[in-house]
């Protein structure tokens, strides 16, 4: 699985601790919430997404490239839009559909991952429209927390927007692993 102790490892991990602060940022903002409190929760969320391009940067510049690495990186991203999808879940009615498709199908897919891995050697890695995924459902997310307080307004058609194509881009990416896994499954079973 590669060495643990580099740079680009811990960066993952700091981010998927993240999701701890994340989780009560979130959760404390309401209709009464102040521009101070959207300010942290916008603070964290971006120095998530530093972490994010971060990691693969400094894997790739220290050649210190893992398979221990391609397995910590989308974990660390699933734990933090977890946890948004999760809270938001309380507060607006139409994540939780998205919340319990994501888990079921994450949870597939990681063990499927974890077979191939042990089986066959093989690491599977995140596919571009997971990656398009992640980033409209982060900004959705983002939309819709911050038009929580009432000092903000956020187009409802924007939110909308991004919500549908977030959905578009699960549905893509979803049917892109399951295409991977039956070829890789035919391949290594012939």
């Amino acid at each position: 699985m590669g060495s643990f102790f580099n740079i680009a490892n811990f960066i993952s991990v700091l981010r998927a601790f993240l999701a701890i602060p994340l989780w009560f940022s979130v959760s404390s903002i309401n209709i009464n919430s102040s521009s101070q409190d959207i300010f942290w929760f916008l603070a964290l969320c971006l120095l998530i997404a530093i972490t994010d391009l971060c990691d693969g940067y400094f894997a790739r510049l220290f050649s210190t490239v893992t398979d221990l690495g391609k397995f910590l990186d989308p974990v660390a991203d699933k734990i933090c839009v977890f946890v948004l999808i999760l809270q938001l879940s309380f507060k607006f009615s139409q994540f939780f559909p998205l919340f319990i498709c994501l888990l079921i199908r994450d949870v597939f897919i990681a063990v499927i991952s974890i077979y191939f891995a042990n089986h066959k050697k093989v690491f599977l890695q995140a596919n571009m429209a997971g990656k398009w995924f992640l980033f409209f459902i982060g900004m959705t997310m983002l939309f819709f927390v911050i038009d929580i307080p009432e000092s903000i307004a956020i187009s409802q058609l924007l939110k909308s927007l991004f919500f549908i194509t977030s959905w578009t881009f699960f549905i893509l990416s979803t049917f892109k692993y399951f295409f991977d896994y039956i070829k890789y499954w035919r391949a290594f079973n012939v």
